[in-house]
C-alpha cells in the first residue's frame, strides 16, 4: 500500500468512525430529551433502598423512612413504619376482634414494584375485611428484599412473634430461596447474612452471628454446600464485587444501550435466546437455576432443597408452639407461567422440555407440606390460566409481580384464609 493510499484509508476510516460517533451522540441526545423512560434509567434505585446493618439478620429496613424505588418499568413511593416494615403503623396490642396475618417473604412480598394499595398485603386485607366485617383483619407486610428462608425464620422468632400474629403466611421462591439459604455473602451486596448448618444430630445450628459490619468481597457459600469452614473476613478475598458491572453501567448511563435492549427483548424467542447466550441481553433466570428444574435433581440442589425444607419445618414448629396457623405458597416464576418465557429459557441454555420439569418445584413443596400437615396454596395452575388469556402478571424486564400478579395471589390466599376459624384471644 502506497503512502497516499494509506493516508486515504486512514482519512476514510476516521470519517466513518467520526460519523458513527456523531450519530450515536445525536441519538443519545434525542433520547435524553424525548424518550418517555429516560428518567427511570438515570434514577434506577439499588435493591438496598432503606437497608441498614443488623447484627442478627444481616440487614433490615430503616424505620419511618420514605423514598422512591425506580426501575425502567415502574416508579413507586416506598414508606416504612416504626417497625421498619412497608406497612401502616401497627398497635402494640391487637384489638379484641382483630385477626393479624403476618406475611413472610423476600422482595415478592415487599412489593416495591407496585404502589402500596396494589400489594398483596393491601389487597388481601381489603378482601378479608369486606368478607367478614365483624372482625378486623390486619395483614402485616414482613417482606424484605434479598431475604432467604433462614432470615425469615430468624425474623419471625426474634421480631415477628412480638407483632402477635394469628396466622403466618410464608412465600417460597423456587431456586432463589434455596440458593440464598446456602449463601453467606453475595458479591456486591452491602451486608453478609446469617446461615444454618447441621449439627451431629442433624439439627439446625445458627452460624455467622453477630454478623460483620463489613462483608467479604465475593460470593461465599456455607459449609452445608461446600463442606469447608467459612472465612467471613473482608480481607479473605481480593476479588472485585463488580463482575458484570460494565453492562449494568451502560444500561444506566447510556440511554441508547437501554433503548435498544428494551426493544430487543420483544423479538421472537429464538432471537432473544441467541442474544442472551452471547451476553448481549441479560437473562432473567441465572444459568445455575437449571439444576433446580432437572429431574432427578442434581446433588448440589438436593442439599439446597433439604436445608430449605428443614427451615420451613422449623417455622412450622415455632408456629405450632405459639398456636399460630401456618400457610405456605410458592411464587410462580416467569418460565413456569408463560410459554414465551419458557421457550426463551430453554433455548438460552440449550435445553429441551424433556430435560427439565417446570412443575417439579411446586409438586415437591406441596408433597412436603402434605406430609408435615402444613396448609399449602397452589399457585401455578391459576397463574397459567390467567396467562392463557394473554394477560401478564410479571413485568417484562423485572422478575417480580405487577399489580395484576399481586391481585391474583391475594385472591388465592383470600380463598384459603376466609374459611379459617377465628382465633380466640
Amino acid at each position: 500500500m502506497t503512502r497516499i493510499r494509506r493516508k486515504n484509508w486512514f482519512i476514510n476510516f476516521a470519517l466513518l468512525t467520526g460519523s458513527l460517533i456523531f450519530a450515536v451522540l445525536l441519538t443519545e441526545t434525542a433520547l435524553r430529551i424525548g424518550w418517555h423512560s429516560r428518567g427511570r434509567y438515570a434514577e434506577a434505585t439499588d435493591e438496598s433502598l432503606f437497608w441498614q446493618y443488623d447484627s442478627l439478620l444481616g440487614w433490615t429496613m430503616r424505620a419511618n423512612a420514605r423514598g422512591e424505588f425506580v426501575r425502567p418499568e415502574f416508579r413507586t413511593t416506598i414508606a416504612t413504619n416504626s417497625h421498619g416494615l412497608r406497612d401502616d403503623e401497627l398497635a402494640d396490642v391487637p384489638a379484641e376482634n382483630e385477626i393479624r396475618i403476618l406475611l413472610l417473604g423476600d422482595s415478592v412480598v415487599a412489593g416495591f414494584e407496585v404502589p402500596k394499595d396494589s400489594t398483596l398485603e393491601a389487597r388481601l386485607e381489603r378482601r378479608l375485611n369486606q368478607h367478614d366485617p365483624e372482625h378486623l383483619f390486619t395483614v402485616i407486610n414482613a417482606g424484605f428484599r434479598g431475604y432467604g428462608t433462614d432470615q425469615e425464620l430468624l425474623y419471625l422468632k426474634h421480631r415477628g412473634l412480638a407483632l402477635k400474629p394469628d396466622i403466618v403466611v410464608l412465600a417460597v421462591v423456587p431456586a432463589n430461596d434455596p440458593e440464598n439459604n446456602v449463601t453467606v455473602h453475595t458479591a456486591g451486596r452491602k451486608f453478609a447474612k446469617p446461615y444454618f448448618v447441621y449439627d451431629e444430630k442433624g439439627g439446625l445450628q445458627l452460624r455467622g452471628v453477630p454478623l460483620p459490619r463489613v462483608p467479604p468481597s465475593k460470593q461465599i457459600y456455607s459449609p452445608v454446600l461446600t463442606g469447608e469452614d467459612v472465612d467471613e473476613s473482608p480481607e479473605s478475598n481480593a476479588v472485585s464485587a463488580t463482575a458484570g458491572g460494565f453492562k449494568a453501567w451502560l444500561s444506566r448511563h447510556l440511554y441508547l444501550y437501554a433503548f435498544i435492549a428494551e426493544r430487543l427483548k420483544r423479538l421472537p424467542p429464538t432471537w432473544v435466546a441467541w442474544l442472551q447466550r452471547r451476553g448481549i441481553l441479560h437473562s432473567n433466570a441465572p444459568e445455575e437455576w437449571i439444576g433446580f428444574y432437572r429431574h432427578p435433581m442434581p446433588p448440589e440442589w438436593k442439599v439446597r432443597w433439604r436445608l430449605t425444607l428443614d427451615l420451613i419445618r422449623e417455622i412450622h414448629r415455632l408456629c405450632r408452639q405459639q398456636g399460630i396457623e401456618f400457610v405456605v405458597w410458592m411464587f410462580p416464576l416467569k418460565e413456569q407461567v408463560y410459554a414465551r418465557d419458557r421457550e426463551i429459557f430453554l433455548k438460552t441454555f440449550g435445553m429441551t422440555g424433556r430435560e427439565v420439569n417446570f412443575d417439579a418445584p411446586e409438586h415437591l413443596l406441596q408433597s412436603f407440606c402434605e406430609r408435615e400437615k402444613i396448609r399449602f396454596v397452589p399457585t401455578l395452575k391459576p397463574f397459567r390460566q390467567v396467562a392463557q388469556n394473554g394477560l401478564r402478571m410479571h413485568f417484562i424486564s423485572d422478575n417480580h409481580f405487577n399489580a395484576r400478579g399481586h391481585a391474583v395471589i391475594a385472591d388465592l390466599l383470600f380463598e384459603a384464609l376466609r374459611c379459617k376459624s377465628v382465633p380466640k384471644r
